[in-house]
């Protein structure tokens, strides 16, 4: 599928629970976007996610912004996740930007904050699927 640092991802498994958190966390930040950093691990060629890293930052109507900087050096981040306060999941210039730069996996998730609103990408913009476990 894509690569992750010298390891190659054959595939994406994100908990449920957590899904199930970042949906809760849209819908309550609503009109505002939420952004944090995603957590996780490969195993066995399986990226692995199962976490949210969150970093200060500051976020509105229109965008969400994080101060990466902030991000310990050791962190297990392997991507990100922001909510868009519309009906449109798919990434942003700004957005594209910022998925070249950090991680190899970042989800976008919509209105009505569902699991049908959630849309994935790789480093370079491109959808990117995933296994809800």
């Amino acid at each position: 599928m894509f690569g992750f640092g010298k390891k190659k991802i054959e595939y994406v498994q994100i908990d449920h629970e957590l899904l199930e958190e970042i949906m809760d966390i849209a819908k309550e930040s609503y009109p505002n976007e939420f952004s944090a950093m995603l957590q996780g691990k490969v195993e066995d060629n399986i990226l692995k996610i199962d976490g949210l890293i969150f970093l200060p930052g500051a976020a509105s109507e229109s965008g969400a912004v994080m101060e990466i900087f902030m991000m310990p050096m050791l962190s297990d981040a392997v991507g990100s996740v922001h909510s868009h306060p519309g009906y449109d999941a798919s990434p942003s210039t700004a957005d594209l930007q910022f998925f070249s730069k950090q991680g190899s996996f970042h989800i976008i998730i919509a209105q009505p904050y569902d699991l049908d609103s959630i849309r994935a990408y790789d480093t370079f913009g491109e959808p990117a699927e995933f296994e809800v476990v």
